[in-house]
């Protein structure tokens, strides 16, 4: 077995810290033990994650747009994690709602408001 990349420690890194331990390991406990998934974990860290390393943005900013981005794609489950992520890295509720809101303009009123339910559900717990 190879020794992991520089890209691949440094994303794991970055995971750690913009999502947060209990987060992570939530994601991580949820994930199969198979290859395909394997992959994909890795290819998060290398590629995706090690590029919250990269300047001009910070991982709040980061953040907004990456929720914004999920709610644009439909991507429910990807936004649970994104908003989850946003409160971890003391990103406020009300912040987090005028994201969901102002999205409502470009990808449509039931794509906000499927996200504005995501983001009440997230809160609750």
């Amino acid at each position: 077995m190879s020794e992991p990349s520089e890209k691949l420690v440094q994303g794991a890194q970055m995971a750690q810290a913009f999502l947060g331990a209990k987060l992570l390991s939530v994601i991580q406990e949820q994930a199969r033990d198979d290859l395909p998934s394997k992959v994909s974990a890795e290819y998060i860290a290398e590629v995706c994650f090690s590029s919250y390393a990269r300047p001009g943005l910070e991982f709040k900013e980061r953040s907004l747009v990456n929720i914004g981005m999920m709610i644009a794609l439909n991507r429910t489950p990807e936004l649970r994690i994104h908003i989850a992520a946003a409160l971890n890295l003391g990103i406020s509720e009300e912040k987090i709602v005028e994201t969901c809101r102002h999205a409502m303009i470009y990808c449509g009123v039931p794509a906000g408001r499927e996200a504005l339910a995501v983001a009440s559900d997230i809160f609750a717990k």
